[in-house]
């Protein structure tokens, strides 16, 4: 009885540093990949600064202006191109051409569909 229990004690003993081992093992696997994800978050901020001081080097007022006058026919501002706000012409009507078009021809009436053409059938003198 004695030699089962020792059996017994010892397989416990095996299998619970067996679960040991492999927890451990599994803690070391998540956190070599946490280091991995912090160093990779790292990287990307860098570049993400780099890519800042790129932008704010590109967009430096007097290398646009450098470019502005290189590339674009622009024309200093002048006075007579202000006007005030009562200067200027209101919106005329919003028009539809084919609607306009279509009642040239005749067309812009509304259609009879089969559920008017039932309803005026059964309704005397033709309107419901």
């Amino acid at each position: 009885m004695i030699k089962l229990l020792h059996v017994v004690a010892i397989g416990a003993l095996v299998s619970s540093a067996f679960y040991a081992y492999t927890i451990k093992y599994e803690t070391t696997l998540e956190a070599e990949q946490v280091q991995k994800i912090r160093m990779k978050i790292h990287r990307e901020r860098d570049a993400i600064a780099v890519l800042k001081a790129e932008w704010q080097f590109l967009n430096r007022p007097d290398r646009l202006q450098a470019l502005a006058e290189r590339h674009l026919d622009l024309q200093p501002f002048s006075v007579t191109q202000v006007v005030r706000m009562v200067d200027v012409p209101n919106r005329g009507p919003k028009v539809d051409a084919i609607g306009r078009k279509l009642e040239d021809l005749g067309l812009g009436l509304p259609t009879e569909t089969p559920r008017d053409r039932k309803l005026s059938a059964t309704t005397p003198g033709g309107r419901p």
